[in-house]
């Protein structure tokens, strides 16, 4: 009598458990459209009293597609001068070339770069006419969130994103002055390697994989060590290039 009485409640709870849990089946199916992936998940449930529970999911993901490429530039550099009245600084000619890796979708790119740069800075004292020469030498890494609009033979591309930077060498003519070896006295160099700003770009991709671009970067850090309290010098640079994309 036990043993019926315990296999009837065993019988019970599993019919229980079974009504309450239901079946559920799930279907996915994915397609590529205009640069980017639309995926549909379709899940079914048949509750334990017969009625059905159907949930449609829309997931889209742009397709990000890497590739490779080099550019080269030429570039006009000069500090924007703050706190001080009688100094002014003149845009001078120098050069950068690198390589990037651009992610992009369509009508979106992530463009990150390595650039070699070479810039020259000049500083005038308007009362006594004195000049002096900044030569820089350094790596820089830009990063640009970028749009793209296909039109004609390509597509126009417009972008902003921050920079760092750190400079290999630098002197300070006349003289040849070491920018960036310590003072024995002061501890303190006369420039700072680092630097950070922000940047922007404009340009045009053709099919091909040639561009043009033109960029412009403002520095957000004071490049002076060791008179940062008496004046500001922050880098400003416009540059004019081309691209080659793989």
């Amino acid at each position: 009598m036990n043993k019926l009485i315990t296999s009837a409640v065993a019988v019970a709870v599993a019919i229980s458990f079974g009504q309450a849990t239901g079946q559920t089946t799930t279907t996915s199916q994915s397609q590529n459209q205009r640069g980017k992936t639309e995926t549909y998940t379709q899940t079914v449930t048949q509750t334990p009293y017969g009625s059905t529970i159907t949930t449609t999911t829309i997931t889209v993901t742009p397709n990000m597609a890497a590739s490779f490429g080099v550019k080269a530039s030429v570039n006009l550099s000069n500090f924007i001068v703050r706190n001080v009245d009688n100094y002014q600084s003149k845009m001078k000619f120098g050069f950068s070339a690198g390589v990037f890796l651009k992610l992009e979708s369509e009508g979106f790119a992530l463009q990150y770069e390595l650039l070699l740069r070479h810039k020259i800075f000049e500083m005038k004292n308007a009362e006594n006419q004195v000049r002096t020469n900044y030569k820089y030498w350094g790596l820089e890494l830009p990063i640009y969130f970028m749009g793209q609009i296909n039109t004609g033979a390509g597509k126009v591309l417009i972008g902003a994103g921050p920079y760092v930077s750190v400079a290999l060498d630098g002197k300070q003519n006349p003289g040849n002055i070491d920018l960036y070896a310590k003072n024995k006295t002061t501890n303190k160099s006369i420039m700072h390697r680092w630097d950070f700003g922000l940047g922007a770009i404009v340009g045009y991709e053709f099919k091909n994989g040639l561009s043009n671009f033109g960029t412009y970067q403002a520095g957000l850090i004071n490049a002076l060590s060791t008179d940062k309290d008496s004046m500001s010098l922050k880098n400003q640079t416009v540059g004019f290039g081309i691209g080659y994309k793989f």
